[in-house]
């Protein structure tokens, strides 16, 4: 009885009853619908699970063309009894993105690991791959987005930042414009490009454009900040329209839309002199009661001889007798916006004596090499000088 014991305890003990080393590696899914959208997150795990201790290892997964994926954080290793038995685990989170609908692989992942009392030898442990079944991404309502960029998110968010306030702008003030578009759920590549910003009454500079990640346990947080300068070309105010950013909702499942709300922009001097009715200095209010005098006397004269004055000598009369220039000459020497009082100077120049002189000290100072050096209240006293040699000698 001795004997068949040991002989039984010998079998056993052999390497053919031996137990096989438990090499586990699997790709779990975790979607939170039903039907998963094209573009939507998955969140993933990649999970091994081993019964040796491990002194080399590298987790791999195999390259594909279905799905864009990012790693949400450090591979996890900790230990896990199961069976009874304490095992060495690994798990590797994961958010991955399906680039098309219909049918789409992700992976297999390999694992290449190395185990004490192996001598140094390798072995690869391959799971089998994730195949998942991807809808097309619903239309919805048309949002007339300028762009039509559509993609997922779990929430979308806006914010408007202004340097100040838009619609009451000093002459010749710039308003920096950062608006910044967040998405949880989402990838920086995913998010819209830069809205187009172009009106012939305004001046527009677009800053590069940002995108950030931010990775957090339940997925990533992707955000762009677009960031403009603007400036009114003419002083009249415009508004410039609100833009949708439409996108798939993958909590409503639906499509929805935010909003870049309008902005309303243009100088408190217009908007104060249209309030006050066009209030005027004591030499304005002369040019329009003889601008109002001059156009009734010509009346007159046409009643009285049948002629019609040409279009040319009203257009004359208006443009010497409009407080409009002045108004503009005074604004734009005030912001000391050269550019813009070269354009209103240039209106009413054609009514000097000497006219190449009185604008060459402002385009050296334009122009010229800095530093350049420019008076402008002086510029305005000799450009009224020679206007008014101007109409004398007419």
């Amino acid at each position: 009885m001795i004997r068949l014991l040991l002989l039984l305890a010998a079998i056993t003990a052999s390497p053919a009853f031996a137990e096989e080393p438990l090499r586990m590696l699997e790709i779990q899914a975790h979607p939170r619908a039903e039907s998963i959208v094209e573009g939507e997150m998955v969140p993933v795990t990649v999970r091994g699970v081993y019964d040796g201790r491990i002194t080399l290892e590298d987790l791999k997964i195999l390259p594909g063309e279905s799905f864009d994926w990012v790693q949400l954080d450090r591979d996890d290793w900790h230990e896990e009894r199961i069976d009874g038995r304490t095992r060495i685990v690994v798990e590797r989170h994961l958010a991955i993105y399906p680039k098309q609908s219909g049918f789409s692989r992700f992976g297999p992942a390999e694992h290449r690991l190395t185990f004490v009392g192996s001598d140094g030898k390798a072995e690869t442990v391959v799971s089998h791959p994730l195949d998942l079944s991807v809808a097309p991404m619903p239309q919805g309502p048309p949002f007339h987005s300028p762009h039509g960029w559509r993609f997922a998110a779990a929430e979308l968010r806006v914010t408007d930042e202004l340097s100040t306030d838009p619609a009451r702008l000093k002459d010749g003030e710039t308003v920096t414009r950062s608006v910044t578009v967040t998405a949880v759920g989402a990838l920086p590549a995913m998010l819209p490009p830069r809205p187009v910003i172009s009106e012939n009454w305004l001046i527009a500079f677009a800053a590069p454009v940002e995108r950030r990640l931010e990775l957090t346990p339940d997925g990533p947080v992707a955000s762009v900040v677009w960031t403009w300068q603007f400036r009114p070309e003419t002083g009249e105010p415009g508004v410039l329209p609100a833009v949708p950013i439409p996108f798939f909702n993958t909590v409503t499942r639906k499509v929805e839309a935010v909003e870049i709300p309008a902005l309303p922009i243009g100088y408190a001097s217009f908007a104060a002199s249209q309030s006050a009715g066009m209030q005027l200095d004591a030499a304005s209010t002369r040019g329009v009661i003889l601008a109002l005098v001059t156009g009734l006397g010509v009346g007159l004269a046409v009643l009285v001889s049948g002629h019609r004055p040409t279009a040319y000598a009203l257009h004359r009369l208006w443009r010497h007798y409009s407080p409009l220039p002045g108004w503009r000459l005074r604004r734009a020497a005030r912001a000391g916006d050269l550019l813009a009082l070269r354009r209103a100077a240039e209106e009413r120049s054609a009514e000097c004596v000497g006219r190449p002189d009185v604008l060459s000290d402002l385009d050296r100072a334009i122009y010229g090499p800095p530093p350049q050096t420019f008076d402008a209240r002086a510029f305005l006293r000799i450009l009224r000088s020679q206007i008014r040699r101007g109409a004398a000698g007419k």
